[in-house]
């Protein structure tokens, strides 16, 4: 039973030790990216849509999805 204390103890001490090795590194700066932020220019952004327009978009989409679908059966019927 004693064993089980001094391996408990030991884990303990291992994940202290390994909790302050994770906190110094982040403070150090180990973890912050400098590479992104020059290329992010180059990334294509993500327009975000009001919510009038989301609903516009839906009857639209349905549409294009429906004339797609016309062209893709006369298609394949040539």
């Amino acid at each position: 039973m004693s064993v089980i204390y001094v391996l408990l103890t030991i884990s303990i001490i291992v994940a202290i030790i390994f909790f302050i090795a994770f906190i110094v590194s982040v403070r150090s700066g180990q973890y912050d990216d400098s590479y992104t932020p020059s290329v992010r220019m180059l990334f294509e952004d993500e327009l975000v849509k009001p919510a009038s327009a989301i609903g516009r978009e839906h009857s639209t989409n349905s549409a294009e999805n429906e004339n797609k679908s016309i062209q893709l059966n006369k298609s394949q019927k040539l």
